[in-house]
């Protein structure tokens, strides 16, 4: 900009946004993201769109403790206020914070004249810093003569006139001086009284709170109050402590004092051996969990509930066969989803399934597996620990429901990962004094809910692996600057090396020293089952464990020859007549489909089976001395007889065995999850450059097509003006019934001229009838940048 733009005093926001150079825009887009998208077409609609509630909220959001309070302050003196008011008020020096406020476009003006964003004064409410209302807003409750009743009370003229009666009031009362001097000789009660008022709330309850009261005849501390204007009367039944009155009291400062230095945690330093160690073991935990709620849910998915999520049952039944408990159940559950390793399978009736990807990843090692589980778990908005509460309407909240989702947990989570970072390697903070430093880094943000948000960010992170022995583990820290690979590398070397070989012990156990490589551990597991874990595995074989293996296919020989293959010891004695003796008796006794039928080479167990009471059910009859016919379905024979101490198989049409791997269900392909909080993402310096260059341009044009339409229709050049001249202007023009010239901002954002004639103006809102297109239109005075007589 030219310097002569920049050396008058703007005089509304598009004009101060309008002399700041491209890299205070670029600075302006990169702090407040919303504004950027879609680009601004000039720096009229720039202004607009900085203004609303919603954008106006985003940004107050973000604001620090000592940026929330001048903005207080900022909101509780008059508009415009200048620096060194705001100073004096705040009790420090608050240059920085001005510069701050002023640089995310919810301040402008030089520090002799600042103007507060509206919009910043709406969303602090009627009582900022727990003040109360003006003056001049809290006595225009009473009537002219009550008006004029306090003004002799308190030895001014008098007048029946409100519009002179409450600025004479408002100027007497709010004068520290004057208000001590009427405190002094107050009856007793009066100070203890303001005493509960004066640091907030400002109101109280009091019964006829709007009885007529004179100071002569006042009694009590509420009557003498009420009587000498230092209460003001808010509703029938609540009085409210003046803003001013309150400053008085609060001898001039807005706050107690001005917070301007964070509260810092205290760090309990771990070993990082210990921190490393232990983030490995929950990641290889979490891989685990995850890896076999895949395989459970594959082969017997829970359904979808109608309004979304996984039933409390079916949780119930899947925390049982993970061995955790529900909490954590859901939080498996979760963590997969996020992944897009479970999903909806969007059939009529909707099943939870592995989705193909789930199958790519137990390919990999446990340091990809983990990245993969983190990485979207870290940008988030879901929360897990939500699973088991009530909602408004008093139903329990669903793991993967819809309504576990949180806009501030993607913001709280980061927030106190990056705390934890700050305490260096092995720092760990204790949860309440970290949920005290977020609190004092965006005091609006998450309200409530933050200190559960940081509690179980602290909880979710511990079980991922993200943090070990409550300290940011390295692979988290890496995770946490976006490096995904040195994240992998990192937690890889945390990791105990994969072991290829076990102890087969005599008592038909199998000792794993340290996590089995995958593809060993998915081949022991389909011969026994894990018995315990910790840090040596123990797998158990029994008949039923080795007759699953030869049902999926194995031989004996198979067997043997693979489990000698991963012994370090040889295959002990007792486990081979194990293994050879459940393959003897395998298929001796085979079920096929007629109705079904059931045949055995030796008679004699056909006749036991039709004289055994466990099978009456089936329907058995005899067919020939080796074949036997059943009512039932041969799933629930080969359930039967497997249960009465049998080990039957399964054979085809042509007598061949069949192999009876249990089926492998899958969901299409899915897209993964997305946060769900509403705020655009963070602007990529190209889209810094775009949007400062369409202001740009958008402003050069809107200049030229002004100069052609003045040319073309003869109106006037438009100076732009703040609503309050605007407003003024438009009354007399209505008054008159002059029609006037209007710039205006369309709802694209585009600038317009306008003739118009005004026919009232009330509410923020101008009704006109436009000349150019002769009907009436309703236009909103913040969109209106200047006003003009016609010809003028």
């Amino acid at each position: 900009m030219p310097p002569a733009a920049r050396s008058s005093a703007p005089r509304t926001l598009a004009e101060d946004l309008r002399a700041r150079d491209d890299d205070e825009l670029a600075a302006l887009f990169a702090a407040r993201p919303d504004l950027a998208t879609p680009l601004p077409t000039t720096t009229t609609a720039l202004a607009t769109r900085a203004t609303t509630r919603a954008s106006v909220q985003r940004a107050l959001d973000g604001l620090d403790t000592p940026a929330l309070q001048v903005a207080e302050v900022l909101a509780v003196l008059p508009d415009p206020t200048s620096a060194t008011a705001v100073s004096r008020a705040w009790g420090a020096r608050a240059g920085g914070v001005l510069a701050l406020l002023r640089a995310r476009a919810l301040l402008w003006g030089p520090d002799r004249r600042l103007h507060l964003v509206h919009a910043v004064r709406d969303l602090l409410g009627p009582h900022p810093a727990g003040l109360g209302p003006p003056l001049a807003d809290a006595l225009g409750r009473r009537s002219p003569q009550r008006l004029a009743e306090l003004l002799e009370d308190l030895d001014l003229p008098v007048t029946h006139d409100p519009e002179a009666a409450l600025p004479r009031l408002a100027a007497h009362l709010g004068e520290p001086a004057v208000v001590e001097a009427l405190l002094a000789g107050a009856p007793a009660g009066v100070r203890e009284l303001l005493a509960r008022l004066t640091w907030g709330p400002p109101a109280g309850s009091v019964e006829r709170a709007d009885r007529q009261v004179r100071a002569a005849a006042a009694t009590g501390p509420v009557d003498w109050l009420l009587a000498h204007g230092l209460l003001a009367v808010s509703g029938p039944g609540t009085v409210v402590l003046p803003r001013e009155v309150g400053l008085a009291l609060r001898g001039g400062r807005v706050h107690r004092s001005a917070d301007r230095e964070p509260p810092e945690p205290a760090v309990q330093r771990r070993r990082p051996e210990h921190v490393a160690a232990a983030s490995a073991e929950a990641a290889a935990t979490a891989c685990r969990l995850v890896e076999e709620l895949g395989l459970l849910w594959g082969s017997a998915p829970p359904p979808v509930l109608r309004a979304g999520g996984v039933g409390v049952r079916e949780l119930r039944r899947t925390a049982a066969a993970l061995e955790v408990d529900e909490a954590t159940a859901a939080l498996v559950a979760e963590v997969a989803h996020l992944a897009g390793l479970v999903a909806d399978d969007a059939e009529v009736e909707p099943r939870w399934l592995p989705t193909p990807a789930f199958d790519a990843w137990r390919e990999e090692g446990v340091p990809g597996r983990w990245v993969a589980l983190a990485r979207p778990w870290l940008g988030s908005t879901r929360v897990p620990a939500l699973v088991g509460t009530r909602d408004a309407k008093d139903s329990p909240r669903n793991a993967l429901g819809p309504d576990l989702d949180r806009g501030a947990a993607l913001a709280v989570r980061r927030a106190a990962l990056e705390q934890l970072a700050a305490a260096g390697p092995g720092g760990a903070v204790d949860a309440d004094e970290l949920a005290a430093r977020l609190r004092w880094d965006a005091p609006r943000r998450a309200g409530r809910l933050r200190e559960d948000l940081v509690r179980w960010t602290l909880r979710d992170a511990g079980w991922l692996g993200v943090l070990g022995a409550g300290a940011l583990s390295p692979a988290g820290r890496e995770l946490l600057t976006g490096d995904d690979e040195g994240a992998a590398r990192t937690l890889a070397a945390a990791l105990p090396a994969p072991v290829t070989e076990v102890l087969l012990q005599a008592d038909l156990t199998a000792v794993a020293p340290g996590p089995l490589e995958s593809h060993l551990a998915q081949r022991l597991a389909s011969l026994a089952r894990v018995e315990s874990r910790g840090g040596a595995t123990v797998y158990r074989f029994d008949p039923a464990t080795v007759r699953r293996g030869l049902d999926e296919g194995l031989t004996a020989d198979d067997a043997l020859r693979f489990l000698a293959d991963v012994s370090a010891t040889g295959v002990p004695q007792p486990l081979e007549y194990l293994v050879r003796d459940v393959a003897r008796r395998h298929g001796r006794v085979r079920v096929g489909r007629a109705g079904s039928y059931v045949r055995a080479e030796d008679p004699a167990v056909l006749a036991e089976l039709l004289s055994d009471r466990r099978c009456a059910r089936l329907g058995l009859r005899s067919l020939a001395p080796t074949v036997l016919a059943a009512e039932a379905e041969a799933d629930e024979v080969l359930a039967v007889l497997r249960g009465a101490g049998l080990a039957p198989a399964a054979e085809g049409p042509g007598g061949e065995l069949l192999v009876g791997r249990a089926a492998v269900l899958r969901s299409g392909p899915r897209a993964l999850p997305r946060p769900v909080t509403g705020e655009p993402p963070p602007p990529s310096p190209a889209l810094l450059s775009a949007a400062v260059r369409s202001v740009r341009a958008g402003d050069e044009d809107a200049e030229a097509g002004e100069r052609r339409r003045a040319e073309h229709v003869g109106a006037p050049a438009l100076s732009h003006l703040d609503p309050a001249t605007s407003l003024a202007l438009l009354r007399d023009a209505a008054a008159a019934g002059r029609p006037v010239w209007i710039g205006y901002v369309e709802a694209d954002g585009s600038p317009r001229r306008h003739l118009v004639e005004p026919l009232g103006v009330e509410g923020g809102r101008v009704t006109a009838v436009d000349r150019a297109h002769a009907e009436v239109r309703t236009f909103s005075v913040h969109r209106i940048t200047g006003v003009a007589p016609q010809g003028g």
